[in-house]
């Protein structure tokens, strides 16, 4: 009886922990899988198209692929095919519409880019002019209309310092004799003409310019004023109180940035010549190439508006992209003071 007993509250017992343990290590019901996002990276350079990215289906790959080989060839090189297809990967609207786009990556100079990343289309590269860019923007306009956010970076024309520049001054002689409008009366013989008299037609005299006050040239200052330490104090001190901006993912300066360049002109113009480096930065924002590229466009833009200034030819620009920030935070202020440009003394003068 007793036997009985301790049998039964062990069947009780494995029962109860079958009913509360088992449910925890069954097999569950597997719950839907969250979609990957769906991708795509185009990439041409000098003649070569890299293509890289997942699609949703094999359809798509095989429509872009077409389209990449009908505009680089079946060359093996020019085309470089790092595309996947997944089947975790989400339907999208797009996908069916990037074939189409390829040809833009055509009319950029040297190289181009086309980036989805699911959400937003971001579109890289320079053209030749603002209908050139036009042409482009019309050609990707099917893909923004599927729901993509366009994030524009593409450079438009020639760099130009968004300012033109004024003509020089003519030189003006300072003894200057006009002839006659009408040519003077011939001479007749019959006429008569008084030896004691002086003829009718005089050479008028010029009248002696007045002189003007001599303005005693600037003291020249001493080798301690004109050191390399001394000028890039200045010109931190400028840049300091006002920095050199541009307009959104373009080579044109603002014009409130103008005023501060001819504030850096006016200081230079106190020091002789010293090789002076313009270092070009941006945001972390874009990809790495673009960055460089454009922070190397805005640097010549500032040297250019320098040597057209009558500055001498003492400055190199060089675009360092994103890698130097001054600041690694993410808000809006941080960012645009990583988008800069600075002037660094890298000699001794000239004198």
């Amino acid at each position: 009886m007793k036997r009985t007993a301790i049998l039964a509250a062990g069947v009780v017992a494995l029962a109860l922990l079958a009913f509360f343990c088992l449910p925890r290590h069954a097999p569950q019901p597997m719950a839907s899988a969250v979609p990957i996002p769906a991708n795509f990276h185009a990439r041409a350079e000098y003649g070569m198209l890299i293509l890289r990215g997942s699609l949703p289906n094999e359809a798509s790959k095989v429509a872009i692929l077409q389209q990449a080989q009908a505009l680089y060839g079946t060359t093996p090189g020019n085309v470089v095919d790092e595309l996947t297809v997944d089947p975790r990967t989400g339907t999208v609207a797009w996908a069916d519409n990037v074939a189409q786009i390829l040809p833009v990556l055509g009319q950029m100079k040297e190289r181009g880019s086309i980036i989805i990343d699911g959400r937003t289309i971001v579109v890289s590269g320079k053209v030749g002019g603002d209908r050139a860019k036009a042409s482009v923007l019309q050609t990707i306009a099917p893909l923004t209309q599927t729901g993509l956010e366009l994030e524009d970076r593409i450079l438009a024309g020639p760099i130009t310092a968004g300012r033109p520049t004024k003509a020089p001054a003519t030189k003006v002689p300072l003894l200057v004799v006009a002839s006659s409008p009408k040519a003077p009366a011939p001479f007749v013989l019959s006429q008569k003409v008084s030896l004691t008299k002086p003829p009718s037609l005089v050479l008028a005299q010029i009248p002696k310019a007045p002189s003007l006050p001599v303005t005693p040239s600037p003291a020249v200052p001493s080798l301690t004023d004109v050191s390399p330490v001394s000028l890039q104090k200045k010109l931190n001190e400028i840049l300091t109180r006002s920095s050199i901006e541009f307009e959104s993912t373009s080579t044109t300066i603002t014009p409130n940035s103008l005023a501060t360049l001819d504030q850096l002109i006016a200081q230079l113009r106190q020091f002789p010549p010293m090789p002076i480096e313009i270092g070009g930065h941006t945001d972390k924002y874009g990809e790495p190439e673009y960055n460089l590229e454009l922070s190397q466009h805005r640097a010549d833009t500032v040297r250019r508006y320098f040597t057209k200034h009558g500055l001498p030819k003492q400055f190199t620009a060089v675009g360092y992209g994103d890698s130097r920030p001054l600041t690694v935070r993410g808000s809006r202020a941080a960012l645009q003071h990583n988008r800069r440009i600075e002037l660094q003394v890298k000699g001794q003068p000239q004198l």
